[in-house]
């Protein structure tokens, strides 16, 4: 059977370690890994079925009916049989079917289980909330180990719910008995893809063409929440409607369509309210020409869209993998598509493009060999809108795990959206967030998105609709299995706001990950600790009127801190943001910087009166910051080299006496004269040089050497402290807040 089938759908595919993943593409099934005797004796058995011809062809919709209907008849279930039927279950995402019959095949436990069995049997189980039987599945296997770890700390599982009461998710009026998913917000309007049928239909292979994608669109104005009677601020239990036996949306991607036709319309509008009276939103035109539509898409402001599509042809294994495709867009209409030289018919798809505002850098999902596992997320950047698109390139591995890493969205604020079912969370693909820069530079870790926007369903596709993050949609296959789009809201809990700042290195302006945040609030007494996150944000809840103090405090860098009476005057709904950030002074271990103007008399090395103002800065900066320094002292290259040693460390010492006179350690200052042994550029003995040349090697430097508990700056130790602390002020120093600005 010639199978080509429409996969820009997101659904169940297969890795090469045979992991599944739930997202598109169009990959060989493989089968389950069995005695090789006893497989080929199952396999002849049923070679001539229904059943086994369905099952090869992907068809699994007609193969589970036909693998049920044969384990009717044969009260003993073959360990092919029930293999086949489990992956049919799990393609089809009748995942409680899905594991029941993989407790049949493995009733004692995982001993011999392929890795892809364990990997989908530990989601199975986190998909119902048992993490603890989830860890036991997934320990040993290669990448799942942290995720293993996760499951088996419940502690761990309910900081990832710490804002559960402050976030809430409703599904929306365009969500049908179909299925909805990746939305984005652009142009004014809600863009997200559907299978729900056209009104003219096209047969494709033999499939009803109405299962194929579409892109469309819907003004803001016209998207609302449903009616409290279905809206889900709590959706630990996913709900299983059922009618005449078949679960409604249940069907298989590009697989037979054809029992929708069988589904309960009473129940369908009971769940969605409305039903068929629903706005539909408009389709998106321009898609015509190309094979198989859009699924999610990326536009940046020059109004550029991106979005995935199939090859002409399929490869020779009959795989058609999908590619990057760039367009106009203008009023709901695509135009001069063009194919990105990204992506390979042969060997590997690329899909889910997300790009920046300015069209420079587009981050996309790929399996191409080489990566973490699985699929792997990749950037591709430009100088401009009219350079062409530079080789792909692997975002950090602290990003990409052996699993797949999908669905990307780059947002307005710089922060970088995927999903991933590797990485720890609460089951299935979770959200995560960290800056682009910090991705593309790999120096930092992704944050988990709270409970409930994450879940124990696939949890994916986020877009929002203002700066903070605080509205917004994204979408979620935890009602019933099906893909849904929700809203999502953010409402501070028991009528408090939310306090929200930053804390950066002073002098790069870098984020400064896990520091430490005390907030002390005057008119409770009490201290308030939590840590910043990975882009060096902090978050409190305040009272609609605090008078409190904040102060940061992270073991490389000064401290500083912030005195202020917040009033009611949220910038964003129930958000209070700080005045400014938290800026903690650092200077690395080798940072040099030059004293400017440091002269001496002829032949001499006493601190002339001009000189002292410069060293009175480097006293201000030991007095402020934690270091150890060297402070050194260069001469040119005229005059015997041992005379200028002892004249150069001799000037350095009489700096060194003026600081520790003033009250410096001198163990934490350190003297050194190099003479002419470090020269700056080509001056040495022998070479004709211009007096300015002869100044620029004549030098007082200060290098940092090391850190130091000493002095003021390190009052407590910070790790002391933990996130969601609540302590009393005096647990720390009588002094702890008394500097703040």
């Amino acid at each position: 059977m010639n199978i080509k089938c429409n996969f820009t759908m997101k659904h169940h595919v297969l890795n090469k370690t045979a992991i599944s993943v739930v997202f598109f593409a169009l990959l060989v099934i493989l089968p389950i890994g069995l005695n090789a005797k006893s497989q080929s004796a199952d396999k002849n058995s049923i070679t001539s079925s229904k059943a086994e011809l369905y099952y090869k062809a992907m068809n699994y919709s007609q193969a589970a009916t036909c693998f049920e209907e044969h384990l009717q008849k044969d009260s003993v279930a073959s360990a092919v049989v029930l293999g086949e039927l489990a992956d049919c279950y799990w393609n089809m995402r009748w995942y409680d079917n899905a594991l029941k019959v993989y407790e049949r095949l493995y009733p004692i436990g995982s001993e011999g289980v392929t890795d892809r069995d364990k990997i989908r049997i530990g989601e199975l189980y986190a998909r119902t909330g048992a993490y603890n039987r989830a860890s036991d599945w997934l320990k040993g296997v290669s990448t799942y180990e942290k995720k293993a770890g996760v499951y088996g700390q419940s502690s761990k599982i309910q900081a990832m719910k710490k804002d559960s009461v402050a976030w809430k998710t409703y599904l929306l009026n365009i969500d049908t008995q179909y299925r909805e998913f990746s939305p984005l917000v652009a142009d004014g309007s809600l863009f997200f893809s559907s299978n729900k049928p056209l009104a003219a239909k096209t047969n494709a292979f033999g499939w009803d063409g109405r299962n194929y994608l579409h892109l469309w669109r819907m003004p803001l104005s016209g998207v609302d929440t449903l009616s409290a009677g279905l809206a889900k601020d709590s959706l630990d239990q996913q709900v299983s409607i059922t009618a005449k036996g078949k679960k409604i949306a249940n069907v298989y991607e590009c697989g037979d369509t054809k029992s929708n036709a069988n589904i309960n319309r009473a129940i369908v509008r009971k769940l969605y309210l409305n039903g068929d009276a629903r706005p539909v939103g408009t389709l998106v035109d321009g898609f015509s020409n190309i094979m198989f539509n859009a699924g999610n898409i990326a536009i940046d402001k020059n109004k550029h869209i991106y979005f995935s599509s199939n090859y002409e042809k399929a490869d020779k294994n009959n795989i058609n993998r999908i590619r990057l495709m760039e367009a106009d867009y203008s009023n709901g209409i695509v135009s001069a598509i063009k194919a990105l030289p990204l992506g390979d018919a042969k060997s590997y798809s690329v899909m889910h493009p997300a790009v920046n505002a300015v069209g420079t850098i587009l981050v996309f999902s790929s399996d191409k060999p080489g990566g973490s596992g699985g699929y792997d997320l990749y950037y591709s950047e430009r100088a401009d809108i009219n350079q062409e698109w530079s080789e792909m390139k692997l975002l950090g591995e602290k990003l990409n795990t052996g699993g797949n890493e999908v669905f990307p969205t780059i947002t307005a604020d710089g922060n970088l959206y995927f999903s991933s079912d590797a990485l720890p969370g609460l089951g299935g693909l979770d959200l995560y967030k960290l800056q682009l820069a910090d991705a593309i530079s790999k120096n930092a870790e992704p944050i988990h998105l709270t409970y409930p926007i994450n879940s124990t369903a696939d949890d994916f596709g986020w877009t929002q609709k203002d700066s903070l993050g605080r509205e917004g949609y994204f979408t979620s296959d935890r009602l019933n299995n099906d893909d849904n789009i929700y809203s999502l809201s953010y409402v501070a809990p028991n009528g408090k706001y939310s306090l929200r700042g930053r804390v950066l290195d002073e002098i790069t302006k870098y984020p400064i990950k896990n520091a430490t945040v005390f907030l002390y609030n005057k008119q409770s007494d009490k201290v308030c600790v939590t840590k910043t996150d990975a882009n060096g944000n902090y978050i409190f809840r305040v009272d609609k009127s605090a008078d409190v103090v904040i102060k940061a405090v992270e073991k490389d860098h000064s401290n500083n801190c912030l005195s202020k009476t917040f009033e009611v005057k949220p910038l964003y709904k129930d958000s209070v943001i700080a005045p400014r950030d938290l800026l903690l002074g650092r200077f690395k271990v080798g940072y040099k910087w030059r004293l400017e103007n440091i002269y001496y008399d002829y032949n001499k090395y006493f601190i002339r009166t001009d000189a002292r103002p410069i060293l009175d800065s480097v006293l201000r900066v030991l007095n402020t910051y934690p270091i150890k320094v060297e402070l050194s002292s260069h001469t040119d290259c005229r005059g015997k080299t041992p005379y200028n040693d002892r004249l150069s460390q001799h000037r350095a010492d009489a700096a060194v006496a003026y600081l520790v006179a003033s009250g410096i350690d001198p163990l934490r200052i350190t003297a050194k004269g190099y003479g002419e042994r470090q020269l700056l550029n080509r001056c040495a003995d022998g070479v004709k040089c211009s007096e300015e040349e002869h100044q620029l090697n004549r030098r007082t430097e200060v290098k940092v050497t090391g850190l130091t508990v000493e002095g003021t700056n390190l009052e407590i130790d910070p790790d002391k402290f933990h996130d969601g602390q609540e302590i009393e002020k005096s647990a720390l120093p009588n002094n702890f807040f008394d500097k703040c600005k």
